[in-house]
């Protein structure tokens, strides 16, 4: 039997750090390519994406279990049952994403009515949707392909791969949207067939790195695919779900914010790309701490991941509370990357103050969350997390923009409604560490054949 080397929370997380603080650097000038070209093209990719939000969450339904279970193995030191849950994770998610891609393609239009689309941009927002379902086909493998190469402690080419692909992908859309360098201009269209590219590239660097580096078979069936894949889904499909209804929410959210007219849409879009930049530190944490916790976990080593989850989580949450601060304090600055129509500015200059309290509690509830998968405890927060979403933040948002015309400004007091209700419930589910309790790993486990 093979034995495998942790790393730390710092080798771990530095390459994804630096990865996501590229993303983020990507956004921003995906969003100021965007604007540049048209208000118009801005908001309709920004609606196109919250469609597309709901398919995203469900082509990672593999991964989430994937991670879970490599993790679990690791700690144990069971490294070729660990390359056998991979195999699976990949195989299963290519075949579930081909599913998720058709009925992008015949729901498209459907969709786009359903967040009340305005008129002037529904057709950007139909045609987006389609060319981003040819590539759903590859996201869940390239989901899952990232998540394996997280638990086996392989971050430095997530960082490294991600930077090639991000150059690529703002080549692409500049050349392809304006018409640069020869392209036609291509406007949607390129927006949209530069990720359709760059996901191909993408997964085809991924197979080859997963087979020759670290010795994933991909091409083979284990024999114990199906029982894996049933194994997968069980860990998976609480968290997915979750994403899941949660963007349904989003949707219905948008769908009232919509009929304010493009302006509400890019105030929400840009103010989202700005906080994002806080969303680095705390999906980091999270990733690490995940794999970390599930090591801890699989060597039931309990006290260990107990006192790591509570340090990161607080930590992390008081660093983003002084990071919002920080985004308050330049948004002059940052707002000024995007728009200069003053509505919009003074719609994002109030969100950005809110955001001092929305985005502590969204840290914290994320990393506990996150603990909580690693341990193998994946129903209950989930449970907890959608009870509030549907029964909670669902009704506040609605009265706030619907009934009390608070518009986005209500919006977001329902936001931090919802964080502060969540951030308790996943604290006390933590803290009586009933989840040391559940099981994952078998106490004899299969052979990778």
């Amino acid at each position: 039997m093979s034995t495998f080397e942790r790393k730390s929370l710092f080798q771990l997380t530095y390459p994804l750090f630096l990865f996501s603080f590229m993303a983020i650097g990507v956004t921003f000038v995906d969003q100021i390519l965007l604007a540049n070209y048209s208000d118009d093209l801005a908001a309709a990719v920004s609606l196109a994406n919250q469609i597309l939000g709901v398919a995203y969450d469900l082509s990672g339904l593999f991964a989430v279990g994937t991670l879970i279970v490599l993790a679990q193995y690791l700690g144990r030191d069971q490294v070729d049952d660990a390359k056998a849950a991979v195999v699976t994770g990949m195989q299963a998610s290519l075949a579930f994403c081909l599913v998720i891609s058709a009925i992008l393609l015949i729901g498209a239009p459907f969709f786009a009515d359903w967040i009340n689309t305005p008129e002037e941009i529904r057709g950007d927002v139909i045609i987006y949707v389609y060319v981003i379902a040819g590539a759903m086909l590859f996201n869940g493998t390239i989901v899952t392909a990232t998540a394996a190469l997280r638990g086996f402690g392989y971050t430095l080419p997530i960082f490294v791969f991600g930077a090639l692909a991000n150059v690529l992908y703002l080549f692409l859309e500049y050349t392809l949207i304006f018409g640069e360098l020869g392209f036609p201009e291509l406007g949607v269209y390129g927006a949209a067939l530069s990720t359709l590219i760059v996901r191909i590239g993408m997964i085809a660097v991924l197979v080859f790195y997963l087979q020759y580096r670290i010795g994933i078979r991909l091409f083979t069936i284990p024999a114990t695919f199906l029982a894996q894949a049933k194994r997968l889904v069980t860990m998976s499909y609480p968290s997915v779900a979750q994403n899941m209804v949660y963007n349904l929410y989003q949707l219905a959210m948008v769908s009232l914010i919509t009929v304010l007219g493009t302006g509400a849409v890019v105030t929400r879009s840009y103010t989202l790309t700005i906080v994002s930049l806080l969303s680095i530190i705390s999906f980091v944490i999270a990733q690490g701490a995940e794999v970390l916790v599930g090591y801890d976990r699989g060597a039931e080593q309990y006290d260990k991941a107990f006192r790591r989850t509570l340090r990161y989580a607080f930590i992390t949450g008081a660093v983003n509370f002084v990071g919002a601060g920080l985004l308050v304090w330049q948004a002059d600055l940052l707002i000024g990357l995007f728009t200069q129509d003053p509505e919009v500015i003074s719609g994002i200059k109030q969100l950005l103050v809110l955001s001092l309290i929305v985005t502590p509690l969204n840290t914290i509830n994320l990393i506990i969350f996150s603990a909580l998968k690693a341990v193998g405890d994946v129903n209950r927060p989930v449970v907890w997390n959608l009870a509030l979403t549907v029964l909670i933040a669902l009704p506040l948002g609605y009265l706030a923009v619907s009934v009390l015309d608070l518009g986005l400004v209500g919006l977001w007091y329902a936001y931090i409604a919802e964080e502060a209700l969540k951030t308790a419930a996943m604290l006390a589910l933590w803290l009586r560490r009933k989840w040391e309790q559940y099981e994952v790993l078998d106490d004899t486990s299969p052979s990778a054949g």
